[in-house]
């Protein structure tokens, strides 16, 4: 792109551009050299165009680490304000999700508690766009998690007003940001921003947390719903003390009382003492992470925080990380995944056995004990004919012909993805919404774990028929990526 830039287009811009808009265009392509010429020649980097946006914000909106530090060698202004949103380029670049530049601009000394037009500030604006790793590295370099905007309101209620779905609420749940929060204009909790916006499950999340159906906004007083919380809290320690009064004994309470009120204040130390040692490791290992462009979300989980194995993807019902996920599974309340994706399709080929027995049932039952003269009466008499002899074998046959109906729709689909793509239904899914965003169409087949449809369903099922096939056998629990160029790592794949 640069030799291409440098050899055709940037001649043609020098006839008909000015000295500024040369600069702007080659700082939003990366053209290292030419923008170096300009800059030599006497152009400051520091002067904006007419919306007071700078070259280290096209550099910093494109990924352009080589153009910004070379911008910052000459003095570049870190924390410009620009644009429609009167943003920094630390702004520009959280929106795009560009982690490598983010931690470019903050070792250059990016001031991450600016504001942009709106109000927000750069954990909000990584939280906004549900950039995760750019949110965890910033709260890993100092951010409060519950640090307000300039409107009074913390991230996990942007979250929970904004995001709908359960991610980043479970996230900023998972790095302590407060459930009780309240915004300084109507007093709403995360739990009032949740439900104004219907976001149920950012609602059942921070019920899970702990987040109080009490409490209340501006628009109601909430007095009474104060004293009665002072009032529970009081009666809860009375409650503590008398039991451990009548446990003790009445004559020795006091003494054993204050021995264990130490015992108590000491493991609560250590308890905090620890909480705070792997918190402070927790950081330095996100730092490290990401400053080593590992903290990739395709590669390491923000909600598990911990490094994902390859083709696993992290289910929010089942709050984990399931290796080669098909689906979230009503019938166990699980995932379905390595260890019993081949047990599910095998319970979905039985419910069709079982349905179709029934079918034959219910039809051999009719053609003995129910007559029925459809050519003659026609389908309504010989409909009325089947209620009328067994109401009961005609629920059955609905209830089967519905229930096998729905099976073997998704039999037949697992075993067409499983035999021709050799890939999950959540895999499939992922490079399905992909492939609408690329400019050419991508063939489904053509991924690293199709074998071949032979290949594919003998792994699958592990079948080797008295040793005449070898089955691939892989633990994909313990297979994690050797790199970040993989095939589901890719950015234009998934």
């Amino acid at each position: 792109m640069d030799q291409v830039l440098s050899g055709v287009l940037v001649p043609l811009l020098w006839k008909h551009f000015n000295e500024q808009d040369q600069c702007l265009f080659l700082s939003r392509f990366g053209v290292l050299e030419r923008c170096k010429e300009l800059v030599e020649a006497g152009y400051d980097v520091r002067q904006p165009d007419k919306e007071n946006v700078s070259l280290l914000h096209w550099a910093a909106i494109n990924n352009r680490t080589e153009v910004v530090k070379y911008y910052m060698s000459k003095g570049a202004v870190i924390d410009q304000l620009g644009g429609d949103l009167n943003s920094t380029p630390l702004h520009w670049a959280i929106r795009q999700g560009h982690l490598s530049m983010v931690i470019q601009l903050l070792r250059y000394g990016a001031d991450p508690s600016v504001s942009d037009g709106e109000g927000y500030r750069s954990l909000h604006l990584a939280i906004l766009f549900q950039h995760m790793p750019i949110a965890a590295y910033l709260m890993a370099k100092g951010q409060e998690v519950d640090f307000p905007d300039s409107n009074g309101q913390t991230p996990l209620m942007l979250a929970a007003q904004k995001i709908i779905g359960p991610e980043p609420t479970n996230f900023l749940v998972k790095c302590n940001a407060s459930v009780s929060a309240v915004d300084k204009v109507n007093r709403n909790s995360p739990l009032h921003c949740a439900v104004l916006a219907g976001n149920v499950d950012a609602a059942h999340i921070l019920l899970e947390a702990g987040a109080s159906v009490d409490s209340e906004n501006a628009n109601v007083c909430t007095q009474f719903t104060f004293s009665a919380a002072l009032l529970g809290s009081v009666g809860a320690i009375a409650d503590f003390n008398s039991e451990s009064w009548l446990l003790k004994g009445l004559l020795l309470g006091a003494v054993i009382a204050v021995i264990n009120l130490s015992a108590f204040e000491m493991a609560t130390g250590f308890i905090c003492f620890y909480e705070l040692l792997a918190i402070f490791c927790l950081k330095q290992n996100v730092v490290l992470l990401a400053e080593a462009g590992c903290l990739d979300p395709r590669i390491f989980c923000t909600s598990c925080m911990m490094k994902k194995p390859m083709r696993a993807n992290h289910c929010f019902s089942c709050d984990a990380c399931v290796a080669k996920q098909d689906h979230h599974s009503i019938w166990i309340n699980g995932c379905i995944g390595a260890r019993n994706h081949h047990y599910f399709v095998l319970f979905l080929f039985s419910l069709c056995l079982i349905g179709a027995w029934m079918f034959y049932g219910c039809l051999v039952y009719w053609s003995k004990h129910c007559p029925l003269h459809y050519q003659e009466e026609g389908m309504w008499s010989a409909l009325s004919a089947l209620v009328g002899c067994s109401s009961w074998v005609l629920g059955i046959f609905c209830l089967a012909f519905f229930h096998t109906s729905w099976a073997s729709i998704l039999l037949a689909l697992q075993l067409y993805q499983i035999a021709f793509y050799g890939l999950t239904t959540a895999e499939r899914a992922n490079l399905m919404l992909r492939q609408r965003k690329l400019p050419q169409t991508i063939s489904l087949r053509q991924n690293p774990y199709n074998l071949g449809v032979v290949r594919n369903l003998l792994s699958f099922f592990q079948l080797r028929f008295c040793g005449l096939f070898k089955p691939v056998v892989v633990d994909w629990t313990k297979q994690y990526p050797p790199g970040r160029e993989h095939m589901f790592s890719h950015p234009d794949i998934v």
